[in-house]
């Protein structure tokens, strides 16, 4: 008896979509931990993504849609970076806490 096995064309779309992913996650959200931070990050249902104290030296990416809600903690030591452009915290922050939604677009705005 022979067995069936996957041949290459079956797997194409897995490869066909990883090869699509540097083009998605350069309209992503980033942060780039320059410093201990903590974070709060929500999803638009609701449900906490991540929440607690990010290292210094940690990265973190999402696309656009995955977020809705962002609250770092010492955003003086974070650098966020939308579609790969850095994003300037300051009128999102007070004391050193930036608060922002983030559209499904990625956009920022004040929360």
């Amino acid at each position: 008896q022979e067995t069936q096995r996957p041949t290459a064309p079956e797997r194409a779309p897995v490869v066909a979509s990883l090869a699509s992913l540097p083009a998605q996650s350069a309209s992503a959200l980033s942060l780039r931990m320059n410093g201990d931070s903590w974070v709060e990050i929500v999803a638009p249902d609701g449900r906490t993504i991540e929440q607690g104290l990010v290292a210094s030296g940690s990265q973190r990416h999402y696309g656009n849609g995955e977020v809705a809600r962002m609250v770092i903690g010492n955003a003086s030591a974070v650098e966020v970076l939308q579609a790969g452009q850095a994003v300037d915290l300051q009128p999102f922050r007070r004391a050193n806490v930036a608060r922002f939604t983030v559209s499904s677009d990625g956009s920022l705005a004040p929360e």
